[in-house]
């Protein structure tokens, strides 16, 4: 639904009891301070899908049962977010160490899922660290196009989690790390605005396991892609982008 301009009623904060409120694509670009009062809910997703910030305030805090929680894609420049205290949760999307402290990863243990957006003045070396504590993850997305800097070390973020299954970057560099910087059960990677020069494919063709692999917009910019025979032994998806640069794609027999 849409409401009135773009606000969510105060009144909902008299819903005590709720579990479940979900705004998805509902247009909201301000929350009111009663849903502070919301401490029930297991499923917050306030990805509301507009072009323009969102206000939040900084009562998700309060909510410590919730086990799902999507945040806007966009929030205002001075949104603060106090989310360490949520231990519960399971699955984190759209978080921002603009709007919160990559610190408050540090006691999420049970996530299973987590996307990440690194900007403001979070380093690298930070996020790594503050990561090493989930072992529970089985999806990961790190998005790091709002940073200035070019990563081709990527290889270095520990990405050794022993249940992970799906990973996505969108963070540029060069190349693709190697294949041992990979979990070798991984099943599903996702890769966005890479602009890799060299061709991934004869470094993700050795990752047995794959299930599906989405090279998004401006992931791969090379003319040329080859996967060799034995490769991709499982492999049921692969998404290449409509505007890809790509002019020649060799795939040899038994691939």
């Amino acid at each position: 639904v849409k409401f009135e301009g773009g606000k969510l009623s105060s009144s909902i904060g008299g819903l005590i009891h709720l579990r479940f409120l979900s705004l998805y694509k509902a247009g909201v670009s301000h929350l009111p301070s009663t849903m502070r009062n919301l401490k029930l809910l297991l499923y917050l997703n306030l990805n509301v899908a507009i072009h323009e910030p969102v206000h939040v305030p900084n009562v998700l805090k309060e909510m410590l049962e919730l086990r799902n929680l999507f945040l806007p894609w966009l929030m205002r420049d001075k949104t603060k977010l106090d989310l360490g205290d949520l231990v519960n949760l399971g699955e984190l999307w759209f978080f921002s160490t603009q709007h919160s402290s990559v610190t408050d990863l540090l006691r999420m243990t049970k996530l299973r899922s987590l996307s990440v957006s690194l900007s403001g003045r979070c380093t690298f070396e930070t996020l790594s660290s503050s990561l090493r504590k989930l072992r529970n993850l089985e999806s990961l997305y790190l998005d790091f196009r709002y940073k200035t800097y070019t990563v081709d070390y990527v290889g270095e973020l520990d990405l050794d989690f022993i249940h992970l299954k799906e990973l996505g970057l969108a963070v540029r560099m060069s190349k693709i790390p190697d294949q041992h910087q990979f979990r070798p059960h991984l099943e599903h990677i996702s890769l966005f605005d890479c602009r890799m020069e060299e061709d991934p494919m004869p470094i993700l063709e050795k990752l047995l396991h794959l299930k599906s692999v989405l090279l998004g917009s401006d992931a791969f910019v090379g003319r040329k892609m080859l996967c060799s025979k034995g490769g991709f032994p499982q492999l049921c998806a692969l998404e290449i982008p409509q505007e890809s640069e790509l002019e020649e794609w060799i795939v040899e027999e038994g691939s």
